[in-house]
């Protein structure tokens, strides 16, 4: 196929969110708890971690298990608000992120598609200095719709703002249920980054665990 297009997700795909949510539930501990024993701070930093499900979770969630499990009361009304004003702040791309991208521009129209609130995921895109290679119409972000991933009209949209066919795009994403399904629904190929290790699976298709190996296949 002659592929025209390379559209990403960015949390846990161009974006280090393990390394940045880390940081942000950290600030936080750090703020609302005087916890002096390292290591009881980091038992509940690591508790935040594996609440948090790599993002799949809603924040208050994690309120309500630090109050029933640490008595650890959070002062913010609702911690999903709180929790996208700041966790762009730490953002950071993985290492082989940049140079894989500009590898890619020379060959391929580049897109990005991913669910958030609009302003948290363009600040995320923007302090993790990857901004400069995507057009600001070939990022399409689900809070400026009224869907998102994996429903295939967000694909659409994105293949239509860079003029191209589905069949002629690929999809880079980590989660199999919004990113790969959404893709496959839309008519794109999808590649499946799995960058917490590897995972078994039932269909073929590509998987990869670090972006920089999408290189050695387009």
């Amino acid at each position: 196929m002659n592929y025209k297009a390379i559209f990403f997700d960015f949390d846990d795909t161009l974006g280090n969110r393990e390394a940045y949510a880390y940081e942000c539930y950290r600030a936080i501990l750090q703020e609302n708890t005087d916890i002096e024993d390292p290591y009881e701070f980091e038992a509940v930093l690591q508790d935040c971690m594996m609440w948090d499900e790599q993002g799949n979770i809603n924040k208050n969630h994690i309120k309500n298990m630090l109050k029933q499990e640490y008595g650890i009361e959070l002062p913010y009304e609702d911690f999903n608000t709180y929790w996208d004003q700041q966790l762009w702040k730490y953002c950071r791309p993985f290492e082989d992120a940049e140079e894989t991208l500009e590898q890619l521009q020379k060959r391929y129209k580049l897109g990005l598609i991913t669910n958030g609130p609009s302003d948290g995921q363009r600040n995320k895109l923007r302090a993790s200095g990857l901004e400069r290679f995507f057009d600001p119409d070939t990022i399409v972000v689900s809070g400026d719709y009224g869907y998102k991933k994996p429903d295939p009209r967000l694909f659409l949209q994105a293949c239509r703002n860079l003029d191209v066919r589905p069949e002629e795009s690929v999809y880079v994403g980590d989660i199999y249920g919004r990113d790969v399904l959404g893709a496959h629904r839309a008519g794109m190929t999808p590649v499946w980054i799995c960058t917490h290790g590897k995972r078994a699976c039932g269909t073929e298709i590509l998987t990869i665990y670090r972006i920089s190996e999408i290189l050695e296949h387009f």
